[in-house]
C-alpha cells in the first residue's frame, strides 16, 4: 500500500514539474518566407531624377533604367489623363536587370506584415515600384502601366499624406 502511494506521489509530481518545464523550440518552420534573402550578388545603386520620377538601377542596368524613364514620361500623363487626377508624390522606379536580382533583394519588405511577399509579381510599396526585366519590352512596358495605374488608385482612394491613410483606413474600418 505504501509503494502504491509512494508511485501515486511520484507521478503526481511528475506530472506537476513536466508542466512548468519549457523544451527548447524551434522557431524557423513559422517564420515568413523572404524576410532574409540569401544574397548572391552585391548591389551597387544608381539613379536617375526626373520632374516626377525617380529611376535607380544597379550595375548593367542604365539602359533598363533609360528605358523605364522614357516610357514612364509616356504612360503617366496618359493614365493621370484618363483618371483625370495628377500624383502628388514623386514615383520611385527601382528596377531589376532579372527576375533573380528582383527575388534576391530586401528592398520593400516590411517586417511583421506578411501580404509583401514579392516572390515574382511586380510591386508597389507607398510610392515605390519594384520592376524587373525578363527580357520580354512588352511584358515590362505592361508592368510599368501596372504600376502607374495602381499608385493614381491608391492615391486616389487613400491619399498621399500619413494622416490621410489613417483616416481613411480608419473609416473604411468604421464602415464594415
Amino acid at each position: 500500500m505504501k509503494e502504491l502511494a509512494n508511485k501515486s506521489i511520484l507521478i503526481f509530481l511528475f506530472l506537476s514539474f513536466s508542466l512548468l518545464v519549457g523544451a527548447q523550440f524551434y522557431n524557423g518552420h513559422q517564420m515568413s518566407f523572404g524576410k532574409n534573402r540569401v544574397q548572391y550578388n552585391d548591389f551597387v545603386w544608381s539613379f536617375y531624377r526626373y520632374q516626377n520620377y525617380d529611376v535607380y538601377f544597379n550595375e548593367g542596368g542604365q539602359n533598363l533604367a533609360e528605358y523605364t524613364a522614357d516610357y514612364a514620361a509616356k504612360v503617366i500623363p496618359q493614365i493621370e489623363g484618363f483618371f483625370d487626377y495628377t500624383l502628388e508624390k514623386r514615383i520611385l522606379f527601382i528596377t531589376y536587370n532579372r527576375m533573380s536580382d528582383f527575388r534576391q533583394s530586401n528592398l520593400g519588405l516590411v517586417t511583421g506584415q506578411d501580404d509583401y511577399n514579392i516572390g515574382g509579381t511586380t510591386t508597389v510599396i507607398r510610392n515605390k515600384a519594384f520592376l524587373y526585366f525578363n527580357g520580354d519590352y512588352k511584358n515590362y512596358d505592361e508592368q510599368i502601366t501596372a504600376v502607374v495605374t495602381r499608385l493614381i488608385v491608391n492615391e486616389l482612394l487613400y491619399g498621399s499624406q500619413l494622416i490621410d491613410n489613417v483616416a481613411n483606413s480608419t473609416l473604411i474600418t468604421i464602415s464594415k
